[in-house]
Parts: structure tokens; sequence; C-alpha cells
């Protein structure tokens, strides 16, 4: 197989960065209810060309049309074949989530999808119902300093954030839920990934044509595997990339997703030493030595948490325990990204300095995570008792575990608890699925994409051998190849295919002819970081 073709597209690409920055910034100009919203798509131009918009209604519930509608924002990069013979119809992409904006996908990446894809495709992507510029929102707090004063950090995450804490995360998710159960209007229980599943369909179906072409990563693999088994006979093409463990996600238990987490963690006490102490600024004279002092930064900030501060930097805090594993563990989403940051924020924090590590801590935590993971999954009525159990009895999977118990105690005080498709997650397609796994990532583990395909008969795993979470953590002309050729001409990899990357962990600061190789080499190490924010908040979004 040749992939000097991808390899071109990809160089070329990268000429679009610009074009994709510029758009990112536009989008805050950009005024939706300027399109109307209509039963087709009227496509009109938006942001910078070639990107267009448009406004979808559906149903807000499919078994009742009469019931009322949604407004979907929807935005492609048009083919560049459209009207011609060579135009073969949309590809949907979805970028990840809960809550991930398929707008904000296009407009940070799409240039490189595209060209990925090849010309005789739109790019299409979508807001899901009740996201970002879809309406109407997921929102029951009403006003952004309510929403600012609600604890939805790494100290309401982590299950072990402080000893004897999940108690009152217990109780801080029932006032949770209980505010959106009184708030809510009726919309909340219409807002689950089987009813986004069928909005592709009419998406689909609104373009003129019967079966789907799609790209989904991380929480896009559940709404992707969703759609394949309750519309198998819908199937044109359907790449999953960063594969939940279906059957964990909607019994609410997220154990099997952090079962590599180590795996990466491993891989930065060996690269940091292995890089040496000019790439490695947490560098020690052996991985058990980095290990060591990382263990003794967890000790110090359980007893006494460091100031994170600098006048140059935007937020402040504080480095505890529970901020310092959210750090951490963000950082294994994109390590050749993250690792020399990662390990620049540990040696500050050794010396007292937070500051570093606060920027890279996140809250993943958010109305629409609670609404759409908990919705889809089923209910916890787990007391806190339970709960503690619970985290106890998946200690030994992995030293993250306690981040996993974080997403049945925020659901255990959800209430809104719809007759939704939960599964089977099996389907006989009308066309074979894709499914692509790294070998060391940490919240969507290999093992769940070889669990999903074996419920689709003719399904493949493509294996891209890397950390990270989904393969646009470290983009491979091996895997884009691939991912071209499926979707062009059907042509799946062989069984038990592994696509290796180019990029060093920790590469040398002063290393530029690496890093000018890794550019040309990955055009999608653009998207990997326009989609940095979404593509992490995916499965931290679920576990948390």
């Amino acid at each position: 197989m040749s992939f000097l073709r991808v390899q071109n597209v990809l160089i070329c690409a990268l000429s679009l960065l610009s074009l994709s920055d510029s758009l990112v910034f536009a989008q805050a100009d950009f005024d939706w209810t300027s399109i109307p919203a209509s039963s087709n798509l009227s496509w009109v131009n938006c942001f910078s060309s070639p990107i267009q918009c448009t406004r979808l209604n559906a149903p807000l519930n499919y078994s009742n049309p009469d019931a009322g509608s949604v407004t979907l924002a929807l935005i492609r990069i048009p083919s560049a074949l459209s009207g011609t013979p060579g135009y073969r119809g949309p590809i949907l992409f979805n970028p990840g989530g809960p809550g991930g904006s398929g707008v904000d996908g296009i407009t940070g990446f799409g240039a490189q999808i595209a060209a990925v894809v090849g010309p005789e495709f739109d790019v299409v992507s979508f807001d899901p119902r009740g996201v970002a510029n879809s309406l109407p929102k997921i929102s029951f707090f009403k006003t952004d300093a309510e929403r600012a004063s609600f604890d939805l950090g790494p100290l309401a995450e982590d299950a072990t954030a402080t000893p004897g804490i999940l108690p009152s995360q217990w109780a801080h998710f029932q006032v949770l839920g209980r505010l959106a159960q009184d708030r809510d209007n009726g919309f909340l229980a219409h807002v689950t990934t089987d009813n986004v599943a069928q909005d592709m369909l009419s998406i689909v179906e609104a373009h003129g044509q019967t079966k789907l072409r799609y790209w989904g990563i991380s929480y896009g693999s559940v709404l992707g595997a969703t759609f394949a088994s309750m519309f198998p006979d819908k199937v044109e093409r359907l790449i999953i990339d960063g594969v939940l463990d279906m059957e964990g996600y909607y019994s609410t238990d997220w154990a099997n997703e952090i079962l590599d987490a180590d795996k990466v963690l491993q891989m930065f006490f060996d690269g940091c030493f292995k890089a040496g102490p000019k790439a490695c600024a947490f560098y020690d004279s052996s991985p058990a030595a980095i290990k060591r002092n990382l263990d003794s930064l967890y000790k110090m900030v359980l007893t006494q948490p460091i100031p994170a501060y600098s006048p140059s930097l935007s937020t402040y805090g504080i480095i505890d325990h529970a901020t310092l594993k959210n750090a951490i563990f963000t950082s294994f989403y994109t390590p050749y990204d993250s690792f020399s940051t990662l390990a620049q924020g540990l040696a500050d924090l050794k010396n007292g300095n937070g500051s570093l590590l606060f920027q890279i801590s996140q809250p993943h935590i958010s109305e629409v995570v609670a609404a759409v993971s908990c919705g889809d999954g089923k209910q916890v009525t787990d007391n806190a008792a339970a709960l503690e159990k619970y985290t106890q009895s998946i200690d030994h999977l992995s030293s993250f575990s306690s981040i996993v118990a974080g997403i049945r105690t925020l659901c255990s005080g959800w209430r809104i608890h719809p007759n939704n498709f939960k599964g089977p997650i099996v389907g006989n397609t009308s066309f074979p699925l894709l499914l692509i796994g790294n070998t060391a990532d940490p919240v969507t583990p290999l093992v769940g994409a070889k669990k999903t395909s074996r419920g689709f008969p003719g399904s493949v795993v493509l294996t891209q051998d890397s950390p990270g979470h989904t393969s646009f953590s470290i983009p491979s002309n091996c895997t884009l190849g691939y991912v071209q050729q499926y979707f062009q001409n059907g042509t799946l990899p062989p069984a038990g295919t592994v696509c290796p990357v180019i990029g060093d962990l920790f590469p040398l600061p002063s290393n530029t002819s690496v890093k000018a190789q890794v550019r040309r080499s990955s055009a999608l190490q653009t998207a990997a970081k326009a989609l940095r924010v979404s593509s992490r908040n995916v499965a931290l979004n679920r576990l948390i």
C-alpha cells in the first residue's frame, strides 16, 4: 500500500493553518440566529470561505413528532466537486464530548480533515442537540455566576481528593440532580445519544441520501456505534476512533476505561529518563527514581497544598492532591505535546511553584456531561457507603481509578432517566466498520475497540502504536492512509495491522529538524492541537 498521495495532501493541508486559526477566533462574531431554521438544508457562507453553515429543525421526540422541535447548528467544508459526477456526498464528523462542538471542530481543523478524506466529499459536522449553537441549550444554572459558584472542579471529581470526601461529593451531586430536575422543562429527557443518532440520520436524509458516512472520536465512538446498532442497514462508511467500552458506558460503570492509564504514566517515567535532563525537567537517575519523586509530590500536596500563582498567567489557585492528579491525567491525552510541559510543571512544584500545573489541570464536569452521560446510562441508586465500596472495588485497576468512580458519584444524583436505547451495541451493518485504537490510550484502551468490533461482523480494528487519546493525539501517515482508503474505496486494513508514529515524547528544545519532520509527516498534528480541548474532555467529561 502506498501513502504518497496521503502524505502530499497532508503537507498541502498545513498551508491552511492560518485559515483554521482565524476561523477559531472568528466564531465569536458569527450570529447563528441570522440563519433561518428550517427542515431543509439552506447553506449560507459563514466565518470565512469556503465554510458554510445552516440550521436544521429536527423532532424533539422522534416517537412523537408533534411534541416540538430542536434546532441543530450545522457546518461544512463543501466538496470541491459538488455538482459534478465526482461528488459523493457528506462525511459527518463528531469531535467527541458529550458537549463537543462540531462547529468548533470544523472551524478549527476541518480543512485538514477535508484534505485527508478527499475532494469528493463534504466534511459536515454539527453541534448536537443541547450543545453550543444548537437550540435549546442544556443549561440548568440561571447565570454564569451561579454556574461558576457550583464546584465542578477536581475536588468534586476525584473520589479520593481528600480522606473521607466522598460523602460530601455524593451530597453535592444530589443537589445538582435536584436542581436540574426542578429547572427542566421536559427537554433533558431528549438529549440522550439515541436521539443524536436519529438526528444524524435526519441530516443524511436532508442531503438526499440514505446511508451515513461517519468519523467519530472518543464519545463519538459511542454515537457511531449506537447509530450502527440502531440503523445497521444505514451504514455506508463508519470509523470510530478511541473506542469506549460500550457496555460500561450504558451501565454507568467506567472501570474498564482507565485500564491503560498507568501504562501511559510509565511511559512518562521511561521517556523522561531516556530523554535526559536537557529534555525532561523532572529527570532523575532511573525511571523508578522519577516515580518516587512523583510519589513524594503527591504526599507533599496531600498534607500541604502549594500556591499556584504567576502574574503572567490568567488563572490561579492551589495544587492539592486532586488537582495534581487531574493535571497528570489530563496530560495523558496528548503526551507528545504535553509531557515536556508536565515535567517542567512537576519540577516547578517540587520547588514550591504550582502555577504551570494549574494551567494543565482542567475541570471536566459540565451540565452537558451530566445530562447526556447520566441520562444515557443505567440509573445509579448508590448512597455514599455504596460508592465507597465501588471505589475500593476498582482501586486495583489503576492509580487513576478514583477518577472513574467520580462518574458514578455524579450520576447518583441524576433524576432524569428516559426510556432510551441502551444497547446491545451490535449489528450486521450494511458496510463493515473501521475501529481505531492506540496501544496506550488513557481513557479508551485498545481492548474497548476489540470488544466493540466483536459485535459488528466484518469490522476491523486498526492499531496505532502510540500513547495518547485517539489517533489525533499523534497523527500517523499510516493511520491516515487507511482512513482515506476506507472512505475512498471501502478498503479495510488487514487484520492485525499496527501503524507506527513519528515523534518524541520529550523532544529537545533545539531539535528543530525533528519538529520539522513531525510537521511534514502529520497534517493532523494541527488538527490534534485545535481539537485538544474538545478531545481531552471527551472521556474526562465522564470519567470523574
